[in-house]
């Protein structure tokens, strides 16, 4: 595959995941749609695309093979389940963050300069996530026991998307001019 073919294919698949993250962020005015179907269909998409730019960069990058990877099976797994409740997605959602997080610190600690900065920069931003969510639990858990699944907490996990999708799609877009100059 030529440089230019692998910047292309690396920056697109940038721009499509901040689509996504576009996408998830009018992830609260989709009430006629189950959030799980929604919620799957977003990390499915975004692991695929992730994937795609994986196989169009140069070397063996299976740390960051694993976080598209993690992102894909999370989203199926949502997708296959229509009895899943809300307390399993959010569940499910810091277990992605988690395990999307470090792979991408791996994959950080294997990518050169300036690329490892990005590469650092969007793991630190999904386990700052997850951190949020986790001390947010209590309270999620509380309103949903109460009240079920609210347009407040729907709204939290739609800016959680947001922002892991922003990191990622920079991450690409930075990536893939660095990943075209680099020599076979």
């Amino acid at each position: 595959m030529s440089s230019t073919t692998r910047t292309l294919i690396i920056r697109i698949a940038g721009v499509l995941i901040f689509l996504l993250a576009f996408g998830s962020a009018l992830l609260p005015s989709a009430r006629h749609i189950p959030a799980h179907l929604v919620i799957g269909l977003l990390l499915a998409a975004a692991g695929a695309i992730e994937l795609v730019a994986v196989f169009a960069r140069r070397g063996h990058h299976i740390p960051a093979g694993i976080a598209a990877l993690a992102s894909v099976l999370a989203g199926l797994r949502l997708l296959v389940d229509p009895n899943i409740n809300f307390l399993t997605i959010l569940n499910f959602v810091v277990l992605w963050l988690v395990v999307r997080s470090a792979a991408l610190f791996f994959s950080a600690r294997h990518s050169a300069r300036p690329l490892c900065t990005w590469v650092y920069l969007a793991a630190a931003v999904d386990l700052g996530l997850a951190i949020l969510l986790l001390a947010g639990l209590p309270v999620a858990v509380l309103i949903y026991g109460l009240f079920g699944t609210t347009d407040e907490i729907v709204a939290t996990f739609a800016w959680v998307f947001a922002a892991s999708f922003i990191a990622a799609g920079w991450l690409l877009i930075a990536a893939a001019p660095l990943e075209g100059s680099e020599t076979d």
